[in-house]
């Protein structure tokens, strides 16, 4: 079991995102949640706000999304137009 050790609230908008902008160093995971009320997409750097080949990870409004991923991996949203809050944690 990993320990939450930061937590924060950015915007992820339609030019995508970096979540978060700088990850906790030793990190051993992390979850996001869309406390808003449009669709998050979550992949890597050429993320699209669609389900095409390079579309991501679908993060329905209140959704989560976690993963075992090291500080190394980086992860991104983005929507397909309006801005929407996206709370961040990560943990050892």
């Amino acid at each position: 079991m990993y320990i939450v050790t930061t937590s924060q609230i950015i915007t992820v908008t339609s030019a995508g995102t970096l979540c978060p902008t700088t990850a906790l160093v030793g990190r051993k995971y992390i979850m996001l949640q869309n406390i808003g009320n449009v669709t998050v997409y979550v992949g890597g750097t050429m993320v699209t706000a669609n389900t095409a080949g390079t579309g991501g990870f679908q993060m329905m409004p209140y959704g989560t999304w976690r993963e075992n991923y090291s500080d190394k991996n980086f992860i991104y949203g983005r929507t397909q137009s309006d801005n929407c809050q996206v709370l961040i944690q990560e943990g050892k």
